[in-house]
């Protein structure tokens, strides 16, 4: 098994212009309109405009308490999103988009087990200290590509596989790759923030520059998403025994 840090990015960057055109209009329907979804949400519940600091986690768990079954359906949609482009590129075999996403949905149920397993792992160990939660996130971060490659072999299986691949000092560069794109995306979202934040006072409060930063918001949040799905795609690529 061979994996660089390199690699991973230069292998997921010839996926993406490979299938651009296609990805995008995955990225459009499960991931951007339902991130969208959450922050018109969140900004119409006015929690972070109006809370301090000091409550603004007591207010942020009585909003997603108050919208559970909303939130519950966006992340639905996202990893509906995620797992049909793991599909397309493991499993594809020249199936059309329509047969990938049926093919999706109906092995959709077992993929919602490894996701639901893998953060609770992850948060299991962010609760006794940082690096556990780090370590069990890398480390079951190729659990659903190894699904989607070989959804036969079952959830176990895929655990297993995830487990294997990302042994020795594999996990790191794991660890790594993700961490970088969530660290991009999360210094453009607060700069984005800031300059529409600016424009919004200096246009006394308009809505057209609130309602563009919701849109500049969910449209990064969809290209780190679909980022973060093909690089899973190009390590479990770049892993697979030979």
């Amino acid at each position: 098994m061979k994996l660089s840090f390199a690699g991973v990015f230069a292998d997921a960057g010839a996926i993406w212009r490979g299938e651009r055109q296609l990805l995008t209009r995955i990225a459009g329907v499960f991931y951007v309109v339902p991130i969208l979804g959450f922050v018109m949400l969140l900004g119409a519940s006015g929690v972070m405009q109006s809370t301090p600091p000091e409550q603004m986690r007591e207010a942020l768990n009585r909003f997603y308490g108050d919208n559970l079954l909303a939130i519950l359906l966006i992340t639905a949609a996202m990893d509906f999103g995620t797992f049909a482009i793991l599909n397309l590129f493991l499993q594809g075999g020249g199936r059309t988009l329509g047969e990938v996403l049926m093919l999706t949905l109906r092995r959709f149920l077992p993929f919602l087990a490894i996701d639901l397993l893998g953060n609770l792992a992850f948060a299991v160990g962010l609760s006794l200290f940082v690096l556990p939660g780090l370590f069990a996130l890398a480390r079951t971060w190729l659990a659903a590509p190894a699904y989607a490659a070989r959804p036969e072999q079952g959830v176990i299986e895929a655990f297993r596989q995830g487990w294997t691949r990302s042994g020795g000092f594999v996990w790191l560069i794991l660890l790594g790759v993700s961490g970088l794109t969530m660290l991009a995306t999360l210094s453009a979202v607060v700069a984005v923030s800031a300059i529409l934040g600016s424009l919004h006072v200096m246009t006394g409060g308009s809505q057209i520059v609130v309602a563009f930063s919701y849109l500049a918001i969910a449209l990064i949040g969809g290209f780190a998403w679909t980022a973060v799905t093909v690089l899973r795609v190009a390590a479990y690529r770049l892993t697979e025994p030979r």
